[in-house]
């Protein structure tokens, strides 16, 4: 009890009326001079004004810099850099049986079911009766994710027009309607929204080149998924025509001006500390709810105010790498484990969606918290890590993707200088223990994934952004506290959560544009 109290005690001070010297003291800088006096340059009267004081469309937080266009803290060579081709995901049979052998993947599919099955009949802990309820629950048709001009119904979009509505074509300033963009999304239940131009180096180096495909590569002995005729993955292309379209055999993007438009928001955190269990990966759970209303409602929007919103949504079939949008419209940083970027908001959980527009947007740049230094430095995720699939601590950020088991690494895009984790290890490893549920321990264990709502949260971001030399500290102070999983998932059940298990105190901290 003494040590709760002392423990309180110091929290005490981490309120919304703490002093600048107190801050000081706080991150370990009082009295440390000038260097130390421009950390909080600004003159604040208290944390809520430090938060609040970003001036630039993005509103970030006073600590949080912006970078130049298409110069994000992760170094890129946009020579290198090709479409990415998502018929090497990883994910994908033909890719796994590259890099682990044939037979094993075959093997793990075929025993998958029955080892879900053998799971759910024998009530494991987070994969018994209830949790396989729970999932059910959290099913829904995810029709708008097939499209690539957006949600159909029967086969036909629905979507008002202004057309239809009697009233002209919405028209104002890239300034105006990127607000208009952010307001609406977050009443849909989203958080926030960047913006970027579809300019050269996007049409040539970041839009991907085809979709993600079917798994039928497993009926051909050759893995290269340029020799497995799989009429599934139709490839993305240009064409001088007015509006998008799309056939059985490829997406089609006009080439007159375009912008690029991301949406992200938190996820259900909690859901991931239940790991293992059937819930244990919240991008699942986020899906099935607020990821498919918003994004209807948002291509309504778009749709209603008489713009284009197209590029498909669904997993595989989305027309960019969606965590690299992210990171190239300021709303998150790269991360060790390269499955996730980490957005200084919420962590490395983010609900996002990437799709392109013909409505004019202010753009919105890179930033740089300090997220993608502190991941050099910290390593949890990959400790963690039960398919040892993210590079550990002693890799350093290269270039140079390496090969995977003797086998040259087709998995990733080129062009980025970061850690290489390995889908198809990671995927398989789910099969094999876990079939149907994704694993998650990466997100969980994050130092970013614990809670926010705590000021000291605050002071430790802006320790990260500008005083790097605490970062293996800082690390190793997530492994001492604890954080990470429950120790039972049976914990969930009796967690007081607010509705979609979400902290609605981050998305409104979030300043709007």
């Amino acid at each position: 009890m003494k040590e709760i109290k002392k423990e309180r005690k110091n929290m005490s001070i981490f309120h919304s009326t703490m002093s600048r010297r107190q801050f000081m003291k706080a991150i370990g800088l009082a009295g440390a001079g000038t260097g130390a006096a421009a950390l909080v340059g600004p003159n604040f009267h208290d944390l809520d004004e430090v938060v609040a004081s970003g001036d630039n469309l993005q509103k970030h937080p006073w600590y949080v810099k912006e970078r130049e266009r298409l110069d994000p803290t992760v170094e890129l060579d946009f020579d290198l850099m090709q479409r990415y081709d998502r018929r090497y995901m990883g994910q994908c049979a033909n890719i796994r049986s590259k890099y682990l052998g044939r037979q094993r993947v075959v093997d793990t599919d075929a025993n998958s079911g029955a080892l879900a099955k053998k799971q759910l009949v024998e009530n494991l802990p987070g994969f018994g009766h209830k949790w396989e309820a729970l999932r059910v629950g959290l099913s829904q048709s995810n029709k708008w994710s097939v499209s690539f001009l957006g949600p159909e119904v029967s086969g036909k979009i629905t979507a008002a027009t202004p057309e239809s509505l009697g009233v002209p074509k919405w028209q104002a300033t890239p300034e105006e309607n990127a607000k208009l963009v952010v307001a609406a999304i977050r009443l849909f239940g989203m958080a926030e929204a960047g913006f970027n131009q579809l300019d050269s180096t996007w049409r040539t180096k970041l839009v991907a080149k085809n979709e993600k495909g079917s798994s039928t590569g497993m009926q051909w002995i050759d893995t290269d998924p340029a020799n497995v005729p799989d009429t599934a993955a139709r490839p993305i292309v240009y064409e001088d025509v007015a509006e998008p379209y799309y056939t059985t055999t490829k997406w089609v993007i006009p080439t007159k001006d375009q912008w690029v438009v991301y949406l992200g928001g938190p996820e259900p955190r909690e859901t991931d500390r239940t790991f293992p269990s059937r819930i244990s990966k919240s991008n699942l759970v986020a899906n099935s709810g607020t990821r498919n209303i918003a994004f209807y409602s948002t291509y309504n929007f778009f749709r209603a105010l008489g713009y284009n919103l197209v590029g498909g949504t669904g997993h595989g079939t989305d027309c960019f790498q969606t965590p690299g949008v992210a990171v190239l419209t300021g709303k998150a940083e790269n991360a060790r484990m390269s499955n996730w970027v980490i957005s200084p908001s919420w962590g490395p959980r983010s609900t996002d969606l990437a799709q392109i527009t013909d409505m004019p947007l202010a753009e919105t740049h890179p930033i740089d918290a300090g997220l993608w230094r502190f991941c050099q430095s910290c390593g949890i995720c990959a400790d963690a890590c039960p398919s040892e699939s993210i590079p550990k601590k002693g890799f350093e950020p290269t270039f140079e993707i390496p090969d995977i088991n003797g086998v040259a690494d087709t998995q990733h895009a080129t062009g980025r200088k970061m850690y290489y984790f390995n889908g198809s290890s990671c995927n398989n490893w789910t099969k094999e223990n876990y079939p149907g549920s994704g694993c998650s321990a990466c997100a969980a264990h994050c130092t970013f994934s614990t809670g926010s709502g705590a000021m000291v949260h605050s002071v430790l971001k802006t320790t990260i952004s500008y005083v790097p030399i605490f970062n293996t500290f800082l690390a190793n102070m997530g492994r001492t506290f604890g954080y990470g999983p429950y120790e039972d998932p049976e914990q969930w059940w009796n967690a007081a959560l607010p509705q979609f298990g979400i902290d609605s105190t981050l998305t409104s901290t979030v300043k709007s544009q």
